[in-house]
């Protein structure tokens, strides 16, 4: 039974896209949208070997670079399943996943199951899949305090929940019911990176009424970032980052504010959460920052 539609934005990294796509080639994908917001790379050409293997790709070009947010919209526009998962160009998922998001999402009656979300740091963790989300996965009290919105900054799903938990909002790799998006969309307001845009949308969704499962039995993998950069400066990359990181955040809290003191129970507003957020960033980047420098002075 093919009822979902993976929809995978994609800028300049032709070079990853063999390591990525095939891993969402799943029992339940019909299809594999593929939109390149404008790459100057040889994307395009990288995608027509890929679907020669596997047919189920579908290419969309923007025509102008238009940022990940706009790609991922006009890919759900074209989308022929019931059911979308949001994928990257530079993750992979592991086997299972689409079925276990999809058995999660029925069986609860769910609108939006979101996976377990990691980040290499080596390329040689690849050859060690099980043994990389064992070691990667955390333990938490509970979910309440994993998702405490006074620790934003420290919020990621990466812990184990058995069984799949109801949640306020999830990370960009879910499987999402496509009537959703009849009504709600990416914000293509979010800048740069577009850091939160997916924490943005399905905070909008569970303010709309929908219910939000995470489920840590489903896994999507990001490659290291030496695999994605390339040649770009480590450093620059992380302080570009690390701006639009803080923009947008102080976005998303101050658009989302009256729905997050709702649901957390809090008469704190959106200045104080973006506070206490830049003061836990700047002392974990500073460290992180230095440390870079170091190596590169070496």
């Amino acid at each position: 039974m093919k009822c979902v539609s993976v929809v995978i934005p994609s800028y300049n990294r032709a070079h990853l896209l063999p390591y990525t796509i095939p891993s969402y080639v799943q029992e339940l994908v019909g299809e594999i949208i593929i939109v390149d917001d404008c790459s100057t790379d040889n994307t395009g050409e990288t995608i027509k070997k890929l679907q020669k293997d596997f047919p189920l790709i579908r290419y969309f070009r923007m025509p102008r670079n238009s940022k990940q947010t706009a790609a991922k919209n006009e890919g759900i526009k074209h989308v022929k399943y019931p059911y979308v998962y949001l994928g990257d160009d530079d993750s992979f998922i592991t086997p299972n996943t689409i079925q276990e998001l999809y058995d999660t999402l029925v069986t609860y009656d769910a609108d939006v199951v979101g996976a377990k979300a990691l980040y290499m740091h080596d390329q040689r963790e690849i050859n060690h899949i099980d043994e990389f989300i064992q070691q990667n996965s955390r333990q938490v009290k509970s979910v309440q305090d994993a998702l405490s919105i006074e620790k934003l900054f420290y919020i990621n799903f990466d812990f184990d929940c058995n069984p799949p938990q109801r949640v306020p909002f999830c990370p960009a790799c879910a499987l999402v019911k496509k009537e959703i998006f009849d009504t709600i969309h990416f914000d293509v307001n979010y800048r740069g990176n577009a850091f939160r845009e997916e924490t943005d949308l399905f905070t909008r969704v569970s303010a709309a009424g929908y219910s939000i499962y995470y489920d840590s039995s489903a896994v999507q993998i990001n490659l290291p970032r030496n695999m994605i950069l390339r040649k770009n400066s480590l450093l620059q990359h992380k302080l570009k980052a690390s701006f639009y990181e803080f923009w947008n955040t102080y976005k998303y809290l101050r658009k989302n504010e009256k729905f997050l003191q709702k649901f957390y129970h809090t008469s704190e507003g959106y200045r104080k959460l973006w506070l206490r957020y830049m003061k836990d960033a700047i002392q974990v980047k500073s460290g992180k920052f230095f440390k870079i420098l170091g190596s590169q002075g070496e």
